[in-house]
């Protein structure tokens, strides 16, 4: 007897689009949506009473605009700006991708695939409310609270220590080695000047 190897599929054929209305007289966008980056969640259908979308399935994109990394708050927004019917691309969570944001930027994608631009796409939506923290000093013109949070070491590992921090990654600049990570809940991104290489 031959066993016969089922080829798993990426969960990008899984992608359903989806046209949602408005409901009756009230006008009210048939969908409502859970998560967000500040929850450390990709965002999620909670309930869809206009029909077409699944409860639990991850939101893509909202009117062509990709909202992967966004909070939930700005999410909404998308929403509501949209034209109506508003098109919503959705997937079901999978082992690949599933509602937890941290535990997808953690995974290690091949560069150019699917997946690694997906993540690029969310660094991008993160940055968009995301101040970076560091313990470095400050360099000339560098403003506290817009180029970056100047904390403490012991405030960074404070953060990190409650859970706070969304991703971290090493990479080097100019000698030293550097952590980086984006917060999820304060949202705000750190950098941690850890040593020389």
């Amino acid at each position: 007897m031959s066993k016969t190897a089922v080829k798993k599929l990426h969960w990008r054929s899984n992608v359903q689009d989806t046209f949602v209305p408005l409901l009756g007289a009230s006008g009210e966008v048939g969908v409502a949506i859970g998560g967000g980056a500040d929850y450390g969640e990709f965002p999620f259908v909670t309930s869809a009473p206009g029909g077409g979308l699944t409860v639990g399935d991850i939101i893509l994109e909202i009117g062509g605009t990709p909202v992967l990394g966004m909070t939930l708050g700005d999410v909404r927004g998308v929403l509501n700006s949209c034209p109506h019917p508003i098109r919503i691309k959705t997937v079901s969570p999978g082992s690949t991708l599933c509602k937890d944001l941290r535990l997808y930027l953690s995974k290690c994608f091949t560069p150019g695939s699917v997946d690694s631009q997906l993540q690029q796409v969310i660094r991008e939506n993160l940055y968009l409310r995301a101040v970076p923290c560091t313990t470095r000093k400050p360099r000339d013109a560098e403003i506290s609270g817009i180029d970056y949070n100047f904390v403490s070491v012991e405030e960074f590992f404070s953060l990190e220590e409650s859970g706070a921090l969304l991703e971290s990654g090493k990479f080097k600049g100019k000698g030293k080695l550097y952590s980086l990570f984006y917060c999820f809940l304060t949202l705000f991104g750190a950098i941690l000047e850890v040593g020389a290489t």
